[in-house]
């Protein structure tokens, strides 16, 4: 397999660098595996490379956000060199290179999300929208694809009603040590990275939100480059955790999480990570995309400044509730997104032979 990414998925921190780097350690497990990053890598790459469990090889190239044309030379030697049987891109953006693919190799796209969903989820909040497509024309492109991988089940829904079997719910796998509920305590945690969603979230939340619970001695954990934007100097009641390297050290300390983001499209990595954690979470429709029939029962749902707010406080006044949420939210993503029954189907489909399911 040659797979296709110009995610930096060596660095830790963002849901889609955690997504690639999944999906490469499960290719890399069930085939031989090239991946290629068309543009300049640092030295963090083949550190990553170095260390993983399994083997696989990195081609970079060695210019900064090459130009597509030579991105293509670049591509169509690769397919001379390898051979491979299959090809799989990440993300729509890299289309075009289905013109450098030899006759009758297998093309996999995997969509992360759907740009479509991204533009129309951005008009709405009145965010600047850079790439103008609608779901039709999102599928015409799909169409060329022998498969096509959706990160949740809802885009898989649709997408399935156009492209048949040709469409894989291929979700993202999470499994972290369970953190303790703590009776009385009351920290409230965000971890994120500076993605401008996030950043519009975030500043949602501060205006919105936080005026509603500063007062109520709750603390604000948080963690990762997100943390960068806190007012300076801090407000009473908030700390700055900064960069946590170690995903299963991020969610230390905190009671209930938070993701307060307004726009987006596909499947929010923080908010199941926060869930395989087993913290209560409180997010927006946007940031339970993909998940909404578990609201109520492994988290609680809001749109608004005061409603975001009461549900953090119900969960922190609330020992048992917040214990029975944390239980089903870690629950339902152990019985939901281990590595099996993220990718079993798609190693089933590229090996033909049956996926084992857990």
């Amino acid at each position: 397999m040659l797979f296709v990414t110009r995610s930096r998925y060596w660095h830790t921190g963002n849901g889609e660098a955690a997504r690639t780097r999944a999906l490469i350690e499960a290719l890399a497990a069930a085939c031989e595996l090239t991946v290629f990053f068309p543009d300049l890598a640092d030295a963090a790459a083949r550190a990553v490379v170095d260390a993983s469990p399994h083997r696989y090889r990195l081609a970079v190239g060695n210019t900064e956000r090459p130009a597509r044309d030579g991105v293509l030379v670049a591509m169509a030697g690769l397919c001379r060199q390898l051979q491979p049987d299959v090809v799989l891109l990440s993300r729509l953006q890299l289309d075009f290179l289905r013109r450098a693919v030899p006759a009758g190799v297998r093309l996999v796209m995997d969509t992360h999300d759907l740009v479509s969903d991204n533009a129309a989820s951005r008009q709405r909040e009145g965010v600047a929208v850079q790439e103008v497509l609608d779901f039709g024309q999102e599928m015409t492109y799909l169409q060329n694809y022998d498969r096509v991988l959706l990160i949740q089940p809802d885009d898989h829904r649709r997408v399935a009603a156009v492209l048949g079997e040709r469409a894989l719910c291929v979700p993202h796998p999470v499994v972290l040590p369970a953190q303790p509920v703590r009776p009385g305590s009351r920290v409230i945690g965000y971890a994120a990275s500076q993605w401008i969603a996030n950043r519009h979230g975030f500043q949602w939340f501060l205006d919105q939100v936080w005026p509603h619970l500063a007062s109520s001695g709750v603390q604000l954990d948080v963690a990762g480059h997100i943390a960068e934007l806190l007012p300076q100097p801090l407000p009473a009641g908030m700390r700055a955790r900064g960069f946590v390297p170690q995903l299963e050290r991020l969610w230390t300390g905190m009671d209930v999480a938070i993701n307060p983001v307004r726009w987006g499209s596909g499947l929010k990595i923080k908010s199941v990570e926060a869930l395989a954690a087993g913290l209560p979470l409180v997010t927006t429709r946007e940031g339970a995309r993909g998940l909404e029939a578990l609201a109520g029962e492994c988290f609680l749902m809001a749109d608004d400044g005061p409603g975001f707010a009461g549900a953090c406080l119900q969960l922190l006044e609330d020992d048992a509730l917040r214990a029975r949420i944390a239980r089903q939210a870690r629950q339902w993503t152990l019985d939901t997104l281990s590595g099996q029954a993220c990718f079993g189907l798609l190693i089933e489909w590229l090996c033909d032979r049956p996926a084992v399911r857990s």
